[in-house]
């Protein structure tokens, strides 16, 4: 919770809130998008909106017929007027229908009446704040925050150059990022003006007021937004604002303070005196007082929004203490105890595993990481004061999707191995074969190992007890440490080294995205902005993409939303974020194009998003396909992609649509195992045999295929001590399934042969 000023500023701006205003203003302008779409006529330009008590009022560039729920004032037709208590407002399930028309809109002001005043950046294009430095400043600051947490609906990007608006990137980063040279801001808006023109072109729209309407614009036109407190006077700035204004216009706006710079002769230039100096706006002529936060209120605003977007826990006030007493004991937990964040960092969960001779093999690694699922909306209010503008931000947080991703613990020890082969009585091994003995001071490697989770259990099943003499069988890495496992000089020669299999992937951009889908689910790579709020929602979305390229909204709407009636707001909304979200490549294109790109306006990622579940299946059907090197080489490189069970870590209440695409991929896994570890155990690579066995387990612990692939390779290595081990870890894993399951008939008839017979001693 805020304190001191920070929680001063706060009482103020949510004392001076109007939320009947932007909601009426929100209301109105999208019940106007659905009218006029139904009339067929483009978004009108507007020059200003003017907030009363009870009624928006706009302010439109030139004479036009009014269109419900807007009425035009006697003898103007540039003022139109809609009062809360219009019969024409929309109800509230066809809003949900409607975008945002003008997202860019932004509070400038007041009216000599007191009255909100706001402006269309997007027809503004080049905002240039003049006048008294430092209150110049003031004014950026406040529209800098603002659009930070604009209470109107829609997406935004807004790009802080250099140093302005200090620390806006940390409190709003699903929003706002931050570019140190002019040189890659200009570019990064060249980019976006260039795509969005493209998309114009692609839909035959003759202006973004026209393709604001159309049917299903995807989340196309997201308004980018660069701030800059100062500018340098060069060509690179002149190209900046060519950029704006070139025809058609784009979604994209410079609002820049700097004393040195030339604004070109459309812009809006404002004088920024002192919070009570009248100025007239452009365009409309409207006299009004500027607003803006001074750098001390900028810095609570910071602050707010910074705690606002926090899931830190605060602790109690002191009058929720019972005893007095305890003071000392509540000091002391609430810096040692629970209330601090245990969740960690990153977690490591190693490398692949690979034998030695197979170091050079590409692995994939995967951080856990927690996310929160939701959707946070800002509402914004002026105060009294001069020096704060008009918006209050709520701090209210939802988890719609709240998608956390844990990590269970490790099973406990289920029954012994004379438990599930009711074997009794004394008995003896067998005698060895030549040259193979045990070691008996070696100790139990599983003592000492780290903490497992699920994947890491079936890994543990085949560690060896006493490794035999002849060959080392190697213990798999748990998922706390990383590199492969060494195998000892004699298993190392046993394989020479096999020449490189293609590599599906090798043509791809290694900067660009991938969806991890083999394993805990995450999408690496995306260089974009997003809130952790919202982010599981566009992960889901990536991995349904990545699987089900080229399909339409309503197949989107099914996988995300099955069963509810999803309007296009929402849809569009996730849409959107996701694409800002993944990035663009070198040539700035979205690695989500717009549906408008795709040739035949279907969703798809872009060509170099990659996904280790279509790489897998390329890798083992050439694996499959041949019985040489290059064979077992591909089955390798596919195996080393997987990371655990498919899907890991996922709201079992979402992706339901995942169910057939997980079997598929837990079934591919197995038998790609089945086979490397057949084959590398008949070429007497007791390594690699069990590597592929236990990789395989990653994706299907409970498959005693692959259980009975570890107890022959340990068979073959004469390690019995090893195939208790692992057969005692089968019966565990066993137990945890269902409440608890038999052993399969085959698995138990390989046991008793492999084990040693009991040898039953004649008594004289």
């Amino acid at each position: 919770m805020p304190e001191g000023r920070a929680a001063a500023t706060e009482q103020g701006l949510r004392a001076a809130q109007h939320p009947t205003g932007f909601d009426l203003l929100g209301a109105a302008l999208r019940s106007l998008a659905l009218n006029l779409t139904a009339a067929g006529r483009e978004l009108p330009v507007l020059e200003a909106v003017v907030l009363h008590d009870s009624k928006v009022e706009l302010h439109l560039d030139q004479d036009t017929a009014p269109m419900k729920p807007f009425t035009a004032a006697a003898g103007r037709q540039d003022l139109w007027t809609c009062a809360a208590s219009s019969p024409d407002l929309a109800d509230e399930e066809a809003l949900k229908e409607a975008d945002t028309p003008y997202p860019a809109l932004v509070s400038i002001g007041w009216d000599a009446s007191g009255r909100l005043v706001l402006v269309d950046l997007e027809h503004v294009g080049v905002l240039h704040l003049a006048g008294d430095a430092d209150f110049a400043r003031h004014v950026l600051q406040a529209i800098a925050v603002e659009l930070a947490s604009t209470p109107l609906p829609g997406h935004l990007e807004v790009t802080a150059l250099a140093d302005t608006a200090p620390g806006l990137d940390d409190a709003a980063p699903e929003r706002v990022a931050r570019i140190e040279d002019i040189t890659e801001a200009t570019a990064e808006l060249a980019s976006h003006t260039a795509d969005q023109r493209r998309a114009l072109a692609a839909v035959g729209a003759s202006s973004l007021r026209a393709a604001r309407l159309m049917d299903d614009a995807g989340g196309a036109w997201t308004p980018h937004i660069l701030l800059a407190q100062e500018l340098p006077d060069d060509d690179t700035v002149t190209e900046l604002f060519d950029q704006l204004a070139e025809k058609p216009r784009a979604a994209g706006a410079v609002i820049t303070s700097s004393a040195t710079t030339q604004a070109p002769a459309e812009a809006w230039t404002l004088e920024c005196q002192s919070p009570d100096t009248t100025i007239v706006l452009p365009g409309s002529h409207l006299p009004i007082h500027l607003q803006g936060l001074s750098d001390a209120h900028f810095a609570d605003a910071i602050e707010l929004l910074t705690l606002a977007a926090s899931d830190t826990d605060v602790p109690a006030p002191d009058w929720n203490r019972t005893d007095p007493a305890d003071e000392e004991d509540a000091e002391l937990a609430e810096e040692f105890g629970p209330g601090q964040d245990e969740r960690g960092g990153d977690q490591d969960l190693g490398e692949d595993g690979l034998p030695a001779e197979y170091a050079q093999l590409e692995e994939d690694a995967l951080a856990d990481k927690d996310m929160d699922a939701g959707e946070t909306e800002a509402a914004e209010a002026p105060e009294a004061g001069a020096e704060i503008p008009a918006w209050v931000i709520d701090f209210a947080k939802t988890d719609a999707h709240d998608d956390a991703v844990t990590r269970d613990e490790a099973p406990a020890a289920g029954p012994s191995l004379a438990d599930v082969l009711a074997a009794g009585g004394d008995s003896e091994p067998d005698p060895q074969p030549p040259g193979v003995s045990h070691s008996e001071e070696a100790e139990h490697e599983e003592e000492h190992a780290p903490a497992a989770g699920p994947g890491d259990v079936v890994l543990a099943l085949a560690t060896p007890t006493r490794p035999a003499v002849h060959v080392t069988i190697p213990a798999p890495a748990p998922a706390a440490e990383s590199g492969p496992v060494v195998a000892t000089e004699r298993a190392s020669a046993a394989v020479p080294a096999a020449p490189e299999a293609p590599d599906p992937a090798a043509d791809s951009d290694p900067a660009a995205p991938s969806a991890l889908l083999l394993g805990p689910i995450s999408i690496e790579g995306a260089t974009g902005r997003i809130d952790s709020n919202r982010l599981s929602i566009a992960i889901e979305l990536v991995a349904y993409l990545a699987l089900n390229p080229g399909v339409d909204h309503h197949a989107i709407d099914d996988a995300l939303w099955p069963g509810r009636v999803v309007n296009k707001t929402m849809r569009n909304a996730v849409i959107s974020r996701t694409r800002s979200w993944l990035g663009k490549d070198a040539d700035g294109n979205a690695h989500f194009p717009r549906v408008q790109d795709t040739g035949d306006s279907r969703y798809r990622l872009g060509p170099d998003v990659t996904c280790d579940w279509p790489r897998f299946q390329r890798l083992a059907r050439i694996g499959m396909a041949r019985h040489d090197e290059d064979g077992d080489l591909a089955l390798r490189r596919a195996l080393a992609l997987v990371r655990g069970r498919p899907f890991t870590g996922i709201d079992p209440q979402r992706y339901a649509w995942a169910e057939p695409a997980i079997q598929e991929m837990v079934s591919s896994v197995v038998d790609a195992a089945y086979e490397l570890s057949t084959r590398r155990r008949e070429s007497d690579d007791i390594p690699g045999a069990l590597w592929a066995a236990q990789r395989g387990l990653l994706a299907a612990e409970e498959s005693e295929m692959l259980h009975r692939q570890i107890f022959l390779a340990h068979h073959a290595a004469g390690d019995i001590e090893a195939l208790r081990e692992a057969a005692a870890r089968l019966a565990r894993v066993n137990e945890q399934l269902l409440g608890g399951v038999d052993m399969e008939a085959e698995t138990a008839e390989l046991l008793r042969n492999l084990l040693p017979r009991p040898i039953i001693r004649a008594r004289f």
